[in-house]
Parts: structure tokens; sequence; C-alpha cells
């Protein structure tokens, strides 16, 4: 194959557009027990402490599946990660059509899903694109979790009226059906693991060569010369920084996006404001992620994910001070459009200082942490609410915590891998992109 027609017929493109299908399928499908909460407390008469327990075993499980995933991903390829994956997911959601039981919830949003998605989510989508990508990385990334926020933005709304209207019951079967078409079938037929599977190279073209040792570039985005082992990346402090960044915030957000409809809800804000609200975040998010694609070619990685903590504690505060409509709607778009930031700007640092070869199992590894230390952020915003009365000691909480995860970030600077150690004017540089 010419690089002409190599160029033409990129199928990184159409491996892109099927993440993101499945991306727009699991960006609500895993915010959706946020709409069903509610109401299974109120059908069951559970308390909100208890039903959040569901969330935290699904965190649990995906952290757990974590390293495991991973390594599946390295051996057996991205496509049979995402068949595997979905189909737990589908089998997940049809679980909690026929559930009468706490344990019941527990097994099919806890464990089921929570496994589907340590397989077939984020961490193997995110491989696809680093495999198929390397210059234009960022915007694939970008493009690539906005699907998430698209999925929030067009679902969300829909998801609250279709549990009005039909009952939570028929919506969770709405859900299986479409994990089953759109995240299990689709990539089963469209996914290609690797350029080099269908004599393609990544970003279409062949990479650009190695600067000149002593002539290196350095350049806005960086990305480091030599690829980190998993061995070799746990080695540096850089990794471990993220790792405390992760679980702070996402033991904030676990417990934000698990409680913030029912916290809108106990501020006299209507059903359908909450989800008009929560639709408002999902597409700034949106908005937030698709700007790293644009950002990304001028300012770091690392500049853009600060910026993109520091939005979420203005967003945070400004709920915190204020509870009229207006407010919350501000609130959401200061969150959404900082949340939406960080996220895109942190999974493109993770490739870009340590390399793609073995990213799903660095990712995974991270994961694991992240999952089981935010994991405890739902059930204990639910607990302080329960004996409170209130959801703000849960989210004052949430703000020290992303300040702290901001306070790791700022100083998660690039590794040195152990090869270039006995260079330092190559130190620090990436690999100029032509």
């Amino acid at each position: 194959m010419s690089a002409r027609t190599a160029q033409r017929t990129f199928y990184g493109w159409i491996n892109l557009a099927v993440a993101s299908v499945i991306g727009v399928i699991g960006g609500f499908y895993l915010v959706s027990f946020s709409y069903f909460l509610p109401f299974l407390v109120e059908d069951f008469g559970w308390n909100r402490g208890t039903v959040s327990l569901a969330a935290t075993i699904n965190l649990i499980a995906l952290g757990l599946c974590g390293p495991f995933a991973g390594a599946f991903i390295v051996r057996h390829g991205v496509r049979k990660a995402l068949i595997l994956g979905n189909l737990l997911g589908c089998g997940g959601f049809l679980m909690l059509y026929f559930h009468s039981h706490l344990w019941q919830l527990f097994l099919g949003w806890g464990l089921l899903v929570g496994m589907g998605a340590g397989f077939g989510g984020l961490l193997a989508n995110t491989t696809v694109i680093n495999n198929w990508f390397v210059r234009k990385r960022h915007l694939a990334l970008s493009i690539l979790l906005a699907s998430g926020g698209v999925g929030g933005v067009i679902m969300g709304p829909a998801l609250m009226k279709m549990i009005e209207k039909a009952g939570w019951r028929t919506t969770s079967l709405a859900i299986s059906l479409l994990v089953l078409v759109f995240a299990v079938l689709l990539p089963a037929l469209m996914i290609k693991n690797r350029p080099q599977d269908i004599g393609q190279e990544p970003d279409g073209s062949a990479a650009p060569d190695e600067p000149v040792p002593g002539k290196a570039v350095r350049k806005s985005t960086y990305r480091t010369p030599v690829e980190f082992t998993l061995k070799e990346a746990v080695r540096t402090r850089c990794l471990w920084l993220l790792t405390l960044y992760f679980c702070a915030s996402m033991l904030a957000m676990g417990a934000l996006m698990t409680h913030q409809v029912a916290y809108l809800l106990d501020i006299g804000i209507s059903t359908t404001l909450a989800a008009t609200a929560l639709s408002v975040m999902s597409g700034l998010m949106a908005f937030g992620q698709l700007s790293v694609g644009f950002f990304g070619t001028r300012y770091s990685m690392h500049v853009i994910a600060i910026a993109g903590e520091v939005l979420k504690i203005s967003g945070m505060l400004i709920l915190l001070a204020v509870e009229t409509v207006p407010f919350v709607f501000l609130y959401m778009v200061i969150l959404g459009t900082g949340f939406g930031l960080s996220m895109a700007a942190t999974m493109n640092i993770f490739p870009n200082y340590f390399g793609a070869s073995e990213y799903p199992k660095i990712m995974g590894l991270v994961r694991l942490f992240w999952t089981l230390v935010g994991g405890i952020g739902a059930p204990a915003a639910g607990y302080i609410r329960e004996t409170t009365g209130s959801y703000l000691p849960a989210f004052e909480g949430a703000v020290a915590l992303i300040a702290v995860g901001l306070a790791c970030l700022i100083f998660a600077r690039p590794p040195v891998h152990p090869s270039r150690r006995q260079v330092p004017e190559l130190a620090g540089y990436a690999v100029a992109p032509k």
C-alpha cells in the first residue's frame, strides 16, 4: 500500500468513530445511576447510603479489573476486551430490570456493570486511540472523551423522562439493548486493534525521525522519547503523584456525580430542571474535552489539566454559596468545562509521559487505586446526607479533596527514562513532530 493510499484510507478515523459511539453509550450509562437513585429509594424505601453502596461496588469492581484488563488488552487486543466488557455491562442492566432485592442491585449494577466498564470502557477505548494516533493523539482523544459528554446531553433528559413515564425497569432494559447493539456488535464488526495489523501506520503516515542528539527542540506537548515499561513507571515519582491526584479527584467527583441530582431535588429544583442542568454540564464537559484538541497544540497538557482543576474548584464554591436556579446552571457550566479540560488533558498525559506500548498496564494499575479510593465517596456522601439532613458537608469535603489533587498535579513533572538519565541535555524534551 502506498503512503498516499494509506493516508486516504486511514482506518484510525473509523476506529475513532466506533470508539466514540461506544463513548456516547458509556458516557450516559455509567452516570445513569445518578438518575435511578432517587426512584430506587422511593420505590423500595432503602436509605440513600445503602443504595449508594451499589456505586461503590461498581467502582471497586472497575478498579480491581484494571490490572487484569490491562494485561488482557496487551495480550488479546482491544476488540476482544470491548466485546467481553460490554457483554457483562449488558447483563448487568438486564439484572437491574428484574431486581427486587439489594443483593441483586449490588450484583447487577455493582459487579457486572463495574466489571464491564473495567474491560470494555475507557481503558480499552483510549488504548485503541493511542495505538492509532501519536501526533494527532490530543485531537483524537479529545473527540473520544467528548463523546461521553455528548451522551449525557442527548440521553440525560431522555433518560429522566423515560424513567418518569415508563419506569426505571423499562429504562434499564432499554439501556441493556443499546449496549448490546452499539457497544458489543458494532466493535465486534468494526474495531481493528493496531494499524500494523492491516498494513498501516499511526496517524496514517510514517512517524517523524528522531531528532539528532543535542538538537532536540522543546515542545509545548511533551512526549517521552523512550517507552516506559510498567516496572519502570512505578519507580517514578510522577506516576504516584498522578495516582494521588486521581484518588483525590475521583473521591470528590464520585460523591458529586452520584448525588447531584438528589441534591438538586433537595434544594427545590424540579426533576426536569435537574436533568436539564445535568445535561448542560455534560455538554460543557464535551466542550472542555474538545477544547483540548485545539489548545493541545499551543499549551502543555500539564497546564491545561491544572486550569481544569481550578475551574472545578470555582464551580463547586459557587454551588456551595448559592442555591438559586441561575447559579446552579453557572455551577454546571464552570464545573463541566473544568472537568472536561482536566479529564482530556490527563488522559493525554499518561501516553505522553510513559508511552503507549504498556499504557493499558500502567493505566490499569493507576485505576485500581483511584477506583478503590473513589468508591468511598458515594456512600460517604449518602450517609452524611442521612445523618445531617444536608449534602453541604459532603460537598465541602469534595472541594478540599479537589484542592489536594490539584497540588499533586502541579508537582507531577514529566519523568526521565532510566536510559536517558546519563544524557541530561535530552531530559525533558519531546520528540519533535514534523
